[in-house]
Order: structure tokens, then C-alpha cells, then sequence
């Protein structure tokens, strides 16, 4: 086995002797609000009422589109890297298995996406979104259906993804 593989399965099992039946309700919960960008979607149509927020709430759901599909339909297919389930036999997976390809988490990269844009429709919102993105983001490790540098790619996608949809610097 790799040297990187060894520290990917190490930070894995970590993240998985954290778990507690509380939190992994926590968790379980967090990635099906994270599911296909399911929160940001809600909070994108919620501040499409207020005509002062619809140009951002598009952009909110225009980056979390473009997350959504260039996440999913071009670099899962390139990477196509198998899910920890798949590599490690006796892995608890304690939600559904995914059978889509494993890098990078779309989950992730949609959380940031969603956090980013968000935010910038809603200042004050990213005191909510962001600690919310993270715990989907890393729901997904505890779970046991992500690697952790799935995790931190896709965080890494959905920033990417958001600052091309929103911009860079915030307008004043």
C-alpha cells in the first residue's frame, strides 16, 4: 500500500472512533440536508421572495448548478477513485453507499459553494452557513462514504466553482 493511502485509511479510522449514536444522527441528517445541495437550494428560493435579494439568490443557485454539475459529471468520471467501503472490506457505513466515484466530495464542494455565495447574498447568514457547510462536509468522512482528501478536494471544487460564479471580492 502507498504511503498516502496508509495516512488516508489513519485520518479515516480517526474521524470514525469519534462516533456517538447522538452525533451520528448529527451527521446522518447533515449529509441528507447536503444531498444534491438540498439546503442551499432552500435557502437560494427562500431569499428569491425579497426582490433585494434575487439577483444574489440566483447567483447563490447558479454556483451551486455549476458545483453541482462540473463536481459530478467531469471530475468524478476523470478520477473515478473508489469509496473507502470499497477499498476497506470491513468498513462501517452507517447511511447509504454511494455508488458514484468517490473524488472529490460533491457534498463538500457543494457546502462550500453554498457557504460562499450564501454569504455573500447575506453577510450575517455565514455564521449559519459555514459551520453548516463544514459539518456536511465532514459528515461525509464520518459517515465512512468519503476519504478525507475527497473532503478537502472538494472543498477546494466548490470554492473554486463559487469565486467564478460570485467573484473574488465582495461589492461595496
Amino acid at each position: 500500500m502507498p504511503a498516502t493511502l496508509d495516512i488516508e485509511i489513519a485520518l479515516l479510522h480517526h474521524v470514525l472512533q469519534l462516533r456517538r449514536p447522538w452525533l451520528d444522527d448529527v451527521m446522518i441528517f447533515a449529509s441528507a440536508v447536503g444531498s444534491a445541495g438540498f439546503v442551499w437550494w432552500v435557502f437560494a428560493l427562500i431569499a428569491s421572495v425579497f426582490p433585494a435579494r434575487r439577483a444574489d439568490a440566483w447567483r447563490l443557485l447558479l454556483a451551486i448548478a455549476f458545483t453541482f454539475l462540473f463536481n459530478g459529471y467531469v471530475l468524478k468520471p476523470v478520477f473515478d477513485r473508489p469509496r473507502p467501503f470499497a477499498v476497506i472490506a470491513d468498513l462501517p457505513v452507517i447511511d447509504a453507499k454511494p455508488v458514484t466515484p468517490s473524488f472529490p466530495s460533491g457534498h463538500a464542494a457543494m457546502a462550500v459553494a453554498g457557504a460562499i455565495a450564501g454569504a455573500r447574498m447575506i453577510l450575517a447568514a455565514g455564521w449559519v452557513l459555514w459551520p453548516l457547510g463544514v459539518v456536511v462536509a465532514v459528515s461525509r468522512v464520518y459517515i465512512g462514504v468519503h476519504w478525507p482528501t475527497d473532503v478537502v478536494a472538494g472543498a477546494v471544487v466548490g470554492l473554486s466553482c463559487a469565486w467564478l460564479v460570485v467573484g473574488g471580492r465582495r461589492r461595496v
